[in-house]
């Protein structure tokens, strides 16, 4: 394992401190990691990449899993190319993070799942023909403010467009419920990233 990928997993570990609810935020909720001074100088000092994308997520203590998918627009359509099988989580849990790395979703990708003592971190590589990024604008939208989690809902994480055409419209990520408007503008590459909590067990 690479120290970069160590570090990443011990900031991880030292990040699942909940923060308190705001007014304006729904019981259940995902939304991005707000880092304390001290979670940062720990990231610093393990030489994490603190550009990482982490978000804090909220539950009522009933969801049994969480799966992360990733897609491909095709005709019009998303087609999905990674996940969506899913990680157990334990009864009763309320709090915790999810982090995100990557810089061409066909490319490397690390996720990283953290709730209690339950902790969960995988890393992947696409094939080099397989990356659109090499030549290409990129544009990657993630999601900015606080979502609400309804079980058994996909809640889109980040979108990202790989496209030759000298203008790139960025959308976001809710955009990923209309992808007629990523369709309609010709994009040679689309991607999404999504997640899903759900109070069902792993089959």
């Amino acid at each position: 394992m690479k120290m970069k990928g160590i570090a990443l997993l011990v900031l991880a570990a030292l990040l699942l401190a909940g923060c308190s609810g705001r007014a304006d935020e729904p019981a259940m909720y995902i939304r991005p990691a707000e880092l304390s001074e001290e979670e940062e100088a720990v990231a610093r000092l393990l030489g994490a990449d603190t550009e990482q994308h982490l978000f804090d997520v909220a539950l009522d203590g009933t969801a049994k899993t969480v799966s992360i998918c990733a897609y491909e627009l095709m005709d019009g359509k998303w087609e999905s190319f990674s996940g969506g099988g899913g990680m157990a989580l334990e009864e009763g849990e309320k709090k915790g993070r999810m982090a995100f790395g990557f810089t061409d979703l066909r490319g490397d990708m690390r996720q990283a799942v953290q709730f209690g003592k339950n902790f969960s971190a995988v890393s992947w590589g696409g094939p080099e023909e397989e990356t659109a990024a090499a030549g290409m604008s990129q544009t990657t939208a993630f999601l900015s403010n606080p979502t609400e989690i309804v079980y058994g809902q996909e809640i889109p994480i980040a979108v990202q467009i790989n496209t030759a055409k000298n203008e790139v419209s960025s959308y976001d990520p809710e955009y990923f419920f209309q992808p007629e408007r990523y369709a309609e503008k010709g994009y040679e590459h689309v991607y999404a990233l999504t997640v899903t909590f759900s109070q069902e067990p792993l089959s």
